[in-house]
């Protein structure tokens, strides 16, 4: 628009995408000559370029052909341009993120009656849809002035009050479980552990095991999720090689930083580390917590996970606890579940019954740092446990959600999610089902003990899900092409 010399105002909006420009309604033509002029999908299509698709509609929003649009352009009342594009291997990287809509208003006289019943000042653009999906429905003169002088955006005086105006940060758990100095340290302290009560799982491969998850989840969220402030990963002393750590957004974060008694280290126990995550340095006040094993999967808003005046969604899961007492035969993610209800039946006279899903978890560190104050004992308890035991509690992942529900700063969320289990016989069609689903904001690529045999063609499947799902890098990868 700016390159068609077309003033035009962007219009605030509740959302991070999704787009609309106002334009006023005697430069249709100019609109509809600068857009016919894009380069479409029907004949300038090519991998790795950039297309556009262009849907003229009228006021009632009916859809109106080129041709119409060409020769009866005052029936436009709307154009929505969805940019088009394609990666390298052909990969639609189109998402309703990218959808640009051009509404093209009417521009009054004297005496123009307002819905209030009062009139409108002369030369005030008006809205001629007859919905109501925008924060503004006429702009004044002297409005429209100071929006196309100021980077064509139309300003609000303050952030609306159902956009969440806090900075939301992510936090990462991440480990190398090749690495030869790592494994040594673990089984030093294997060999000097009593794991006579740890079920198998707890020092099962597989709960170290990387496929390099953590570079795909990082495209994930720079695809969609692009609104997290900082990028936190918190490692025992290592680095990817690939990760970017010059860019201002990626912070790695040591677990003798965090860790209230750095004594206890080294711990191999994600319930260990998770709960000393609310002491990281510089951690905004919101932030999600997610293994690398969670991917974004279409374009989100921080008010997914949060609500406008700050209180943390939770996702329970469709999945019961069972109504018995933990012990020692349990696996450590059951008896988890079960000491957190007992936490919540102690602390607030009330039960649970269902766990979590596994998705980014939304943290209130003011919350953390609460429960922390009030039951010190439980969270040094849980730091020292070296491997994961029937002892533990999962402190980020289920117990902040039930305990920020009791305090009334927690609520109920709805997300688009899936669950995968790497030790499926029918493995390779679940991943081609979620690399087609649109209707999925995130899902988890879990891995249990793999079958005996497995692991090549495990790794092939998902090497190839990656490569086709999320094939940009992203801005966080040093090694990424020059030409990306």
């Amino acid at each position: 628009m700016a390159d068609s010399d077309i003033e035009f105002a962007e219009i605030p909006r509740l959302s991070h995408f999704r787009p609309t420009l106002v334009v006023d309604a005697e430069n249709t033509n100019a609109v509809v000559s600068a857009l016919l002029g894009l380069p479409n999908e029907g004949n300038d299509a090519r991998d790795g370029n950039e297309t556009w698709s262009v849907r003229f509609r009228n006021v009632r929003g009916a859809m109106l052909s080129r041709r119409t649009a060409r020769e009866r352009p005052a029936r436009i009342g709307s154009v929505t341009c969805l940019r088009r594009l394609r990666a390298v291997n052909g990969r639609e990287l189109t998402t309703s993120a990218l959808t640009i809509t051009i509404e093209l208003w009417k521009k009054v006289g004297d005496n123009a009656p307002r819905a209030d019943g009062a009139n409108h000042l002369p030369g005030t653009l008006v809205r001629r849809q007859n919905d109501h999906s925008l924060t503004v429905d006429y702009i004044e003169p002297t409005v429209w002035h100071a929006a196309v002088t100021n980077n064509s955006r139309l300003r609000l005086p303050a952030p609306h009050l159902r956009v969440l105006s806090e900075p939301v940060d992510a936090v990462y758990t991440w480990v190398d479980g090749s690495d030869p100095k790592w494994r040594a340290r673990m089984q030093a302290a294997r060999d000097g552990a009593d794991l006579r009560t740890n079920a198998p799982s707890s020092v099962s491969d597989s709960r170290f095991t990387s496929r390099d998850e953590l570079r795909f989840s990082l495209r994930s969220l720079e695809y969609y999720a692009s609104w997290v402030r900082r990028i936190f990963i918190v490692t025992d002393g290592q680095i990817p090689s690939w990760l970017n750590t010059d860019d201002p957004k990626i912070t790695v974060v040591d677990h003798r930083d965090i860790f209230s008694d750095p004594s206890v280290l080294p711990v191999f126990n994600s319930h260990a580390i998770e709960s000393q995550l609310h002491h990281i340095p510089g951690l905004a006040d919101h932030y999600l917590y997610l293994n690398d094993d969670c991917f974004f999967l279409r374009p989100t808003d921080p008010e997914l996970f949060f609500t406008a005046n700050g209180l943390t969604r939770h996702f329970p899961s469709a999945v019961p606890v069972d109504i018995g007492s933990w012990t020692p035969r349990d696996l450590p993610i059951i008896s988890a579940a079960k000491r957190g209800r007992d936490y919540v039946l102690e602390k607030y006279g009330h039960t649970i019954t269902h766990r979590f899903k596994h998705t980014p978890h939304p943290q209130l560190r003011t919350v953390l740092e609460a429960m922390e104050s009030e039951e010190p004992d439980l969270f040094a308890t849980v730091a020292a446990s070296p491997f994961r035991a029937p002892e533990d509690v999962s402190i980020p992942s289920s117990l902040h959600h039930f305990d920020a529900f009791a305090r009334g700063m927690s609520v109920e969320g709805r997300i688009g999610y899936q669950f995968v289990d790497l030790a499926e016989e029918d493995l390779e069609l679940r991943l081609l089902r979620v690399a087609r689903r649109t209707d999925l904001d995130v899902f988890c690529l879990n891995e249990t003990d793999l079958p005996e045999g497995s692991e090549e063609r495990v790794d092939q499947l998902v090497a190839r899900f990656f490569d086709d799902r999320f094939p940009v890098p992203s801005s966080f990868e040093n090694d990424r092409p020059s030409n990306s």
